[in-house]
């Protein structure tokens, strides 16, 4: 688990976002017409597009720009499925030059924090 004192300067902004809320259901409801097998759906289809990103974010050198793009892109998703710590972690990566290392490790929080939040919608 990473805690604030394992952020480098400029990270201060991720530190704040894993205070966020982890799940907002009404979100995802509103996105999905309230649709149950659709929920499941899009939220199986978020989980595939966070580990790719983060597999693209930690195993290669990632030029600013396009770390700018995948977070871009993470961050509507995750609005769009109600994962409040990974959208303002990804908004907060679009500007900031992030340790890969430090940025997985706060992603795999938010991460687990949001599958333990979701789990009854899989079930």
């Amino acid at each position: 688990m990473v805690s604030r004192q394992d952020l480098q300067h400029g990270q201060v902004a991720a530190g704040v976002a894993l205070e966020q809320v982890v799940f907002n259901r009404q979100r995802l409801a509103y996105s999905t017409m309230d649709d149950a097998a659709l929920q499941r759906e899009v939220l199986g289809l978020f989980m595939i597009q966070l580990k790719e990103t983060r597999d693209q974010l930690k195993t290669k050198i990632v030029l600013a720009q396009d770390r700018k793009f995948m977070s871009h892109n993470l961050r509507g998703a995750a609005s769009a499925v109600g994962a409040l710590q990974i959208e303002e972690l990804a908004r907060s990566w679009e500007s900031v030059n992030f340790d890969p290392r430090v940025l997985d490790a706060l992603l795999e929080q938010a991460e687990t924090a949001f599958r333990t939040e979701t789990k009854a919608i899989f079930a």
